[in-house]
């Protein structure tokens, strides 16, 4: 509606502008024609008069030439009676005094002069004057004669005055009221011809411009659904389009409201595989785009922050907060799961009163065998909308509580359980937010993974003391957690065995303390350029394997190189203040794209980092099948 009153209101105000243009224009007109027509009649009028004059002049001068002078009046009496066909209705003619004085008075009863005719006979200047009425308009003037020498007629061979003197005035008035209303009737024609005219070129220009009022209505409307996120409707029908830049100007919109649409979806589609899940959808697409890119900004702040937590339990607790915090649950339980089959509870949120102090929302039971709790067991999801009491070891089973359990793997087995309460009002509520559950989950269990693994090294002592890297006691404990975890998530681990190209002349040349020295400081080297969560493993000597978790297939290689060129760049201070630069020769094996058997591609790693030796050392090689030409492993 508003919409359609803003662009009705631009329909009336353009109406309202060229009505006011075009009638501003006719206004114009008729005045510049009435004025035309005015002057027109004024110039006319005053030639008229003009000749009059000059007729009535000439005429007395052949009256005075020839004697008869005295017959002036008759004369003047017929003129006055022949010019009334021209519109003149009073002569009259005015001696100035030198006449008077040289010929004596005229006649008795003759009109003195006005004031307006002593002016022209004192002044030798014309006198115009035109009067209106609404009944009538007059023309007056008087027009002087003035004495000369020169022409056809000599004025001074009778009259001894000096040349230019004047010698009288003729005033005429002439009345124009027909000229006036001949003026009229002519404008009213033309206003009544202009009007029609402006009537119909007013429709005609409104038949031409609704169209595009039309489509800019379409057009604006269409704008507004694409700023609220409504693009599914906001196409326009292009059967309808002027053939014109305006039509091409909604195709336009058409064709970028299409693309908008799918670039959106494009965003929406790719996120979403990122991070594992799709977001609530509504009709509005901007809305969704932006709240699945902030979706992914979280998880992304949420996996960078957890990266650089040291233990299990600070991830946990990070867990813990999304819960509580982000996700606004008030009952729920992190359970952790025992090397020794037993369940510990490491966080319990509950509503006051609901439980008590020393209550918890699954059986006592389950603390000493950890296979009574069925998201453990199972290792899938729980939901108590499936089945009724479908995990009995629920201690509310009977109540109207609702639950879902959520396994969280570590080393490729469950080691810790999220468990959601809820009642029936908020269910729809919680399944819905599941999948934001299990997104901040999976990103997390890599990174848990990683620092159980870390908590299992200091635990067993499985740390190389030279290097600080971990050593192959450990790469074999932890072998099948690793893996089974790749499987899992079905990602991809990067297996890189490096190896100090010609260490033994550092050793022989320098002695054994300065080669510890050179092995330390690649060790940090390489494992300053590989993340938390990857795996540094001194395989013996100066051999070294690097196991890159969960990365994208091919990436092994770029890793390699980077850690290959900071090694080629590290200078190491050996005693004496000697130092020395060393290079590295790593091989490179991914599981499972290149072996689906983990030992296998540690050994096909070993096999490519042989060919970088061969090869001419200081390079990083992938491993290829054609490398290796045993029948078996």
């Amino acid at each position: 509606m508003k919409n359609r009153f803003r662009i009705k209101s631009l329909k009336t105000r353009i109406i309202i502008k060229i009505l006011a243009i075009l009638i501003v224009l006719f206004i114009l007109i008729d005045l510049i024609f009435a004025f035309g027509f005015r002057q027109e009649s004024l110039y006319e009028a005053k030639t008229r008069a003009n000749t009059v004059a000059k007729t009535v002049r000439d005429s007395l001068t052949s009256l005075m030439v020839m004697g008869v002078i005295n017959e002036r009046a008759l004369f003047i009496d017929r003129l006055q009676k022949t010019v009334k066909s021209v519109d003149i209705s009073k002569i009259r003619i005015i001696r100035s005094g030198s006449v008077n004085k040289q010929f004596g008075p005229g006649f008795k009863n003759e009109i003195p002069a006005t004031d307006n005719e002593k002016y022209v006979l004192s002044t030798g200047k014309v006198y115009e004057n035109v009067s209106e009425t609404p009944g009538s308009v007059s023309y007056r003037v008087i027009i002087p004669y003035k004495a000369q020498s020169t022409g056809a007629v000599d004025c001074l061979a009778c009259h001894h005055v000096p040349s230019g003197t004047v010698l009288g005035a003729i005033s005429l008035r002439m009345n124009l009221t027909g000229v006036r209303t001949a003026t009229l009737r002519i404008v009213s024609w033309t206003s009544v011809i202009f009007l029609t005219f402006l009537i119909i070129l007013v429709l005609l220009f409104f038949r031409f411009l609704n169209p595009y009022i039309n489509l800019f209505r379409k057009i604006e409307i269409s704008l507004e659904k694409i700023k609220e996120g409504d693009i599914d409707n906001s196409i326009l029908n292009e059967n309808n389009l002027p053939a014109d830049e305006a039509g091409d100007v909604a195709k336009t919109l058409n064709q970028t409201a299409k693309d908008l649409k799918k670039i959106l979806s494009d965003i929406e589609s790719k996120v979403s595989s990122l991070i594992g899940y799709s977001v609530m959808k509504t009709e509005n697409y901007l809305t969704d785009t932006i709240k699945i890119i902030g979706e992914l900004v979280r998880i992304y702040n949420f996996k960078k922050v957890i990266e650089k937590d040291r233990t299990r339990n600070e991830i946990l607790k990070r867990i813990e907060f999304i819960i509580k915090e982000y996700m606004a649950f008030d009952n729920y339980t992190i359970y952790e799961v025992k090397n020794n089959n037993k369940i510990g509870i490491f966080a319990l949120g509950a509503k006051k009163n609901l439980l008590g102090e020393n209550d918890m929302w699954c059986i006592k039971g389950i603390i000493e065998d950890a296979d009574l709790c069925r998201a453990k067991r199972t290792g899938m999801d729980v939901d108590s909308a499936d089945f009724h009491c479908i995990c009995p070891s629920f201690a509310f089973c009977e109540d109207t509580h609702n639950y879902y359990c959520i396994p969280i793997y570590m080393r490729g087995q469950v080691g810790a359980v999220l468990n959601l309460v809820f009642d029936d009002d908020v269910a729809d509520f919680v399944h819905m937010m599941v999948p934001y559950i299990k997104g901040y989950l999976s990103e997390a269990s890599p990174v848990i993974e990683s620092r159980v693994l870390n908590e299992l090294l200091k635990e067993q002592s499985i740390i190389d003391t030279l290097t600080s890297l971990h050593n192959r006691r450990f790469l074999e404990e932890a072998a099948d957690g690793i893996v089974a975890g790749i499987n899992r998530r079905g990602s991809v681990l990067g297996v890189l065995m490096a190896d100090i190209d010609l260490f033994k002349q550092v050793n022989d040349r320098y002695g054994h303390d300065n080669g510890d020295k050179v092995l330390s400081n690649v060790a940090k080297e390489i494992k300053k350029n590989i993340r938390e969560s990857d795996i540094a493993v001194r395989f013996g000597g100066e051999e070294f394997l690097v196991l890159l978790m969960d990365i994208k297939e091919g990436e092994g290689i770029i890793i390699a190189e980077k850690i290959r060129k900071a090694v080629e760049s590290l200078e190491v201070e050996l005693s004496g203040g000697i130092v020395i630069k060393k290079t590295i020769s790593i091989g490179v094996c991914e599981f499972p794209p290149d072996s689906s058997k983990f030992w296998q591609a540690v050994k096909y790693s070993d096999v490519a980092l042989y060919n970088a030796k061969e090869t001419g050392r200081n390079k990083s090689v992938r491993f290829k099948k054609e490398m290796w030409t045993d029948k078996e492993y």
